[in-house]
Formats: C-alpha cells, sequence, structure tokens
C-alpha cells in the first residue's frame, strides 16, 4: 500500500469526511454500558468494592472518547 493510492481524492484533506468506523462510533457507548454494569453489581455486592472505583472511571472514560470522537469526525481526523 503506498502513499499515492491514499491521495487519489482532488479535494483537500481537511474536506475530507470520515467514513463510518465501529470502534470510533460504538466503543464509547460499550464503555459507558459496561462501566454501569459494573458499577452497579459492585454497589450490590456481586463484585469485589474496587469496581465502585473503576466503574465511574470507565463512565467518565467512555463520554471522554464520545466527545472526542465526535470532535474528530467533525475535523475530519
Amino acid at each position: 500500500m503506498s502513499d499515492e493510492d491514499d491521495n487519489t481524492d482532488a479535494r483537500p484533506r481537511r474536506f475530507r469526511t470520515l467514513r463510518f468506523n465501529p470502534l470510533r462510533e460504538v466503543l464509547p457507548w460499550v464503555v459507558i454500558v459496561v462501566g454501569v454494569f459494573q458499577f452497579i453489581r459492585a454497589a450490590t455486592g456481586a463484585m469485589d468494592s474496587v469496581f465502585l472505583i473503576i466503574g465511574p472511571v470507565l463512565i467518565v472514560i467512555g463520554i471522554s472518547a464520545f466527545f472526542l470522537a465526535r470532535w474528530m469526525k467533525k475535523r475530519g481526523i
């Protein structure tokens, strides 16, 4: 794969749109759901209490990844 194949489009790079990427679009939602699930299970006592910290951390990471992906999509990165 060469660089010439990537630059066949005549439009400048900043005007090109991003294609659908499942990792960028869906993964933040998966991380948020897993964080909520881990937090609820730890709060009920079904898991170790360390997940009371890990769950909210995962939620914050998922929310920040969601906004980062929206920013990247707007910028075309």
